[in-house]
């Protein structure tokens, strides 16, 4: 092949090379507007999951979104709209499906709004709770979400400083800086130890985890021990897992006389209470009556049945959500925000036997 035939098909090559790249080309916002005959505006607001769109719009334009294989590009939208629509969420950890419950009850709320979650986990405790923070503030996240209100100064100062929406869950202090969406741990345990004492139970061991960097046990405790400074009430605390239930059940049974119940402030715990006190042979509730907190899902087909206390926590993670989205989106402020928790009563409590 000659000078001007290598010439001639290499300019054939570089336009079957430019056709293939302009076929390859994912349809734009440009393609589905005039696919639907709509104009590129309505387009934009169906895409940024806006509220002031009818239902047949909307629906016309997932359709083509659909037929055309649409795949909306974060980053031109991140620059043209100066938003990345994402929320950054920090939990201690995800080994408790009180968390995952939490962080499904979020993502879903947040997807229908057209939002992504971001997630990150703290186990170390606060010096690494900011470091995550940081990190997710440095992909663009435009709110956040973190557990209780016991955080370091200066991750209070980093949110204060950048302006970042913020949420605190599992816990409600209204007089907290930021606005918190949770229960009342305090009032909760109150409840608790009230539950007990009206079966007839007075020798009471309180089992807890570590309370020196969380401060829904703290609360856990101060309640209980205010609920219960007229009945014979020892606490002890461990690690925060099944084995810490054991560890702790084990020194009760160890020592001095036998509390006739066990309130649990995690159902970690409690299933840690259950399966040691079964291995000692004691029989649950005849014997000794086990009380958790958070209603996990194993809870209700343990062996017995465990009595705990249900904490609404998909519904937090949907209300922590949608308060952001909507300070987001139309300036709603942030309010704190209590929710409604309750004891659900099965077969590991009942009488304690000198009651009967």
């Amino acid at each position: 092949m000659d000078n001007g035939e290598t010439k001639v098909q290499s300019k054939r090559d570089a336009i079957s090379l430019r056709s293939a790249v302009r076929s390859s080309k994912r349809p734009g916002v440009r393609a589905i507007a005039e696919h639907t005959k709509l104009s590129v505006a309505t387009i934009s607001r169906v895409l940024n999951g806006a509220e002031n769109v009818r239902p047949e719009t909307r629906e016309r334009v997932n359709k083509a979104i659909a037929e055309l294989g649409f795949r909306p590009n974060p980053a031109a939208r991140a620059l043209s709209t100066n938003r990345t629509r994402t929320i950054g969420a920090v939990v201690p950890t995800l080994s408790h499906s009180i968390f995952t419950r939490f962080l499904d009850g979020a993502e879903q709320e947040l997807a229908q709004h057209g939002y992504a979650l971001v997630l990150a986990t703290a186990e170390e405790g606060r010096v690494q709770e900011q470091q995550r923070v940081r990190e997710i503030m440095n992909l663009g996240a435009e709110g956040m979400i973190i557990s209780g209100a016991t955080h370091a100064p200066e991750l209070l100062s980093l949110i204060s400083q950048q302006r970042l929406p913020t949420v605190c869950i599992s816990i409600y202090k209204p007089e907290f800086e930021l606005t918190t969406i949770g229960y009342d741990n305090e009032n909760l345990a109150r409840e608790a130890v009230g539950f007990l004492r009206s079966l007839g139970h007075r020798r009471i061991a309180v089992l807890h985890g570590p309370a020196e960097e969380n401060d829904r046990t703290q609360l856990r405790l101060k309640g209980a021990r205010d609920a219960s400074a007229d009945l014979d009430v020892v606490f002890v605390g461990g690690s925060l897992d099944v084995t810490g239930g054991v560890a702790a059940t084990a020194q009760v049974l160890r020592e001095g006389s036998r509390p006739t119940a066990l309130l649990c402030l995690s159902d970690v715990l409690a299933l840690g209470a259950l399966f040691e006190l079964a291995r000692a042979g004691v029989k649950v509730p005849e014997e000794v009556s086990v009380m958790g907190f958070d209603d996990l899902d194993w809870a209700a087909v343990s062996e017995p049945a465990l009595t705990s206390i249900r904490l609404p926590t998909t519904s937090m993670g949907r209300k922590a959500a949608r308060a952001l989205i909507s300070k987001l989106d139309q300036g709603v402020p942030l309010q704190s925000e209590r929710l409604d928790a309750e004891i659900v009563v099965r077969g590991s409590t009942a009488a304690p036997p000198e009651a009967d």
